[in-house]
């Protein structure tokens, strides 16, 4: 089957392989897992709290932190609820996140682009490795809601339930990916 995704980081090249099959983690991984946010002098969110600094690079402070670790633990909890419940599901965190038509890609550059996120190409991507295709509407909230609660909401996005017309359908391409061709290149 054909897949199409959106790059968004480095540009792809024909003939160019991806591989989820091992122990390799994906960027979605890096960008949330790995991301700190500190001031210039190396003080994080709690240091910055510590010491009431409410000036605007503080504020810049706790803000990314906030948004970095709600992501990194929303990421965590759907993790823990596919390794538990679902396991025959690929991982979000070693996967290439894939539209199984050019119109939903299309529909996903559009989002993306209202967000401020470059796209740089559309690629078409073939694999033999698993997929899932989930509402991305109904991952945990990233917000002040209960643990159990963003588990609940994770069951529901690995269970394939549809929140409604199914508007932010993505799918996850695992295993040894190859891209087929370039649909799209927007670097120029």
């Amino acid at each position: 089957m054909k897949y199409y995704h959106l790059v968004t980081r480095i540009p792809m090249t024909e003939g160019q392989i991806i591989d989820f099959s091992g122990e390799n983690n994906n960027r979605l991984y890096d960008f949330w897992m790995k991301r700190e946010a500190r001031r210039p002098d190396g003080a994080d969110a709690f240091q910055v709290l510590s010491e009431a600094d409410f000036s605007d690079a503080g504020k810049d402070i706790i803000k990314n932190y906030v948004f970095n670790q709600s992501r990194a633990v929303r990421e965590t909890i759907a993790e823990l609820v596919r390794v538990t419940d679902f396991p025959e599901k690929p991982s979000r965190l070693k996967c290439l996140y894939v539209c199984k038509t050019l119109e939903e890609a299309c529909k996903w550059k559009e989002n993306f682009e209202g967000f401020g996120r470059k796209v740089l190409q559309i690629v078409e991507l073939s694999s033999d490795g698993p997929t899932f295709t989930g509402d991305a509407s109904l991952l945990p909230e990233v917000n002040g809601e209960s643990f159990e609660k963003k588990m609940n909401q994770a069951k529901r996005y690995w269970s394939g339930e549809l929140k409604g017309e199914g508007e932010m359908m993505e799918t996850l391409l695992g295993g040894k990916i190859k891209v087929e061709r370039i649909i799209e290149d927007f670097q120029n």
